[in-house]
């Protein structure tokens, strides 16, 4: 029997398994009645997934205020978050007869919330990973269907351990589809199997990430600590995370850090 699946993709490991989920249908395992991606997607930094969906005669809609709630309220199995920043409705979680899946780049319970590969180096994770799970009512509290592992090298900034987590998460992906195709709807309980993510978490917000991203030039950092804090908030070259603030002139000095082996 065919699963129907509702890819909600975005960013590059979005537009990376929204393919190999049309291998799946191309072999007739799954059926993708549409693709949900972002006003951004393909305006930034990462491909868009447009020209994809339109070689495979793929309905595509954009999520946002203009929405129509209705385009989603389908007969599916399934709906994929693939690098999803919004949070889902209740009512949108209970359409799939079988539920939410959601792909969160953290080893999870740790670095619930949002910039989970940054906090991972700012905190001094040695290892991090990516964790497939069910998606309930709290934010990445749902039952972990799969998880696989990556070091945190002293020379990762937040763009190049994004970049390998996104490998990670693309060649766990056939794993994760081998499990979950013939898989019975999971009611997702709190609490409930020793794979439920556990609700005490800590969970790290857009503001305390936003909090972090000032260099206070009277504090005291120990070199560990502050050499950490400018890799998580090195993104790409133009990085404007991490900043301090002229005494002259009052304006913003941004940092970002570029790190090599010997």
């Amino acid at each position: 029997m065919r699963r129907k699946i509702v890819p909600f993709v975005d960013h590059e490991i979005g537009f990376r398994l929204l393919q190999k989920l049309i291998e799946f249908s191309d072999n007739d395992e799954i059926e993708i009645p549409l693709v949900v991606t972002t006003s951004t997607n393909g305006r930034s930094w990462w491909h868009g997934v447009e020209d994809v969906c339109r070689r495979s005669n793929i309905p595509l809609v954009i999520y946002g205020p203009s929405l129509n709630p209705s385009q989603l309220r389908l007969p599916v199995d399934w709906f994929f978050l693939l690098s999803w920043k919004h949070i889902i409705p209740t009512d949108m979680i209970a359409i799939p007869s079988k539920g939410v899946l959601n792909l969160h780049y953290s080893l999870l319970p740790e670095f619930r919330g949002v910039y989970p590969v940054n906090w991972a180096i700012i905190e001094g994770a040695c290892k991090t990973g990516v964790t497939y799970h069910l998606v309930n009512e709290q934010i990445d509290c749902g039952i972990v269907l799969l998880q696989a592992e990556t070091d945190v090298d002293p020379t990762d900034t937040a763009r190049t351990l994004q970049l390998k987590l996104d490998d990670v998460a693309y060649d766990n992906f056939d794993l994760l589809m081998a499990k979950i195709l013939p898989m019975d709807r999971i009611e997702v309980v709190d609490g409930i199997g020793s794979d439920a993510v556990a609700q005490g978490a800590a969970y790290y917000s857009r503001k305390k990430f936003n909090e972090r991203c000032e260099i206070d030039v009277d504090a005291s950092y120990c070199g560990t600590e502050f050499i950490n804090l400018l890799r998580g908030l090195t993104f790409l070259e133009d990085s404007s995370n991490a900043f301090f603030y002229d005494r002259k002139t009052g304006k913003r000095i941004y940092i970002s850090v570029q790190l090599k082996h010997e």
